[in-house]
């Protein structure tokens, strides 16, 4: 196995969901639409990153990111939530060989008994004869006092796990994200329990502040054959601007490097 690569996974902030009351400390003119994308595509080429797995990508910021990164040897694919949702989950790379990609729409139920239309976009690539699947999702928040067995987030990691990782036993995974939930709540515990590993274990920092309160709910998890040297974050605190003319989202991009373990 010659598995030797850069990962990071990125919740870019979709256009759509920015209310500027949400962003007290944001000056307006950050928040205009579109006004991100080079911001983002700058922020995307200094992570250094083989694989890149984005969240809350919109059509347009995808196009635009797509003709930025291209020269710099990246190429992507884009899978949009169902139910009218204007985001999506993208893959960009510059490896020489994907062999495809699919998409995983979650069978879970609101409320009202409607779907989410929340997915997760799995991209698989040959690494040096090795088989090496990435899923990248955005998990649904739901309230933390939700039982277990009714959290929407937790259903929908269940059904990635059994769904698609289990099915597919023998490929290397990484599975990475914005998972709205925090290191040791059952969500997190739930892929430790299905085998793979946190690259940020014992490591975490705070990757949004929203509502004031800074927290870690991006991961990065991986197959036991693989080890990471996750990147350190900049500071983030309570009232740190996010966005800001130095972070061009409301999140922090994480990042590792993964080579076989020994």
């Amino acid at each position: 196995m010659t598995v030797d690569l850069r990962i990071a996974s990125y919740n870019v902030l979709a256009d759509a969901y920015i209310k500027p009351g949400w962003f007290p400390h944001t000056p307006a003119d950050l928040l205009r639409p579109r006004s991100r994308h080079a911001p983002l595509a700058q922020r995307i080429v200094g992570l250094d990153a083989d694989i890149v797995c984005l969240q809350e990508v919109e059509p347009d910021s995808f196009a635009a990111l797509e003709k930025a990164l291209a020269p710099r040897g990246y190429v992507g694919v884009m899978a949009q939530k169902q139910q009218g949702r204007p985001d999506g989950c993208a893959v960009f790379h510059r490896l020489e060989r994907s062999t495809g990609h699919r998409v995983h729409h979650f069978n879970d139920r609101l409320e009202d008994g409607r779907v989410s239309g929340h997915l997760a976009l799995i991209v698989d690539f040959d690494v040096g004869g090795s088989r090496l699947r990435v899923a990248c999702t955005h998990l649904r928040w739901d309230r933390p006092d939700r039982p277990v067995e009714q959290h929407q987030g937790m259903q929908q990691a269940t059904e990635l796990i059994t769904e698609v990782l289990r099915k597919d036993p023998e490929a290397l995974w990484i599975v990475c994200g914005d998972f709205n939930a925090r290191p040791g709540e059952p969500l997190v515990q739930a892929f430790e329990t299905a085998g793979l590993i946190d690259a940020y274990a014992g490591r975490h920092q705070p990757t949004c502040n929203a509502n004031g309160i800074p927290k870690a709910i991006d991961f990065l998890f991986h197959s036991r054959a693989l080890r990471a040297w996750p990147d350190r974050l900049p500071l983030l605190e309570a009232l740190t601007p996010m966005p800001s003319e130095q972070e061009p989202s409301d999140h922090l991009p994480i990042a590792a490097r993964l080579s076989p373990a020994l």
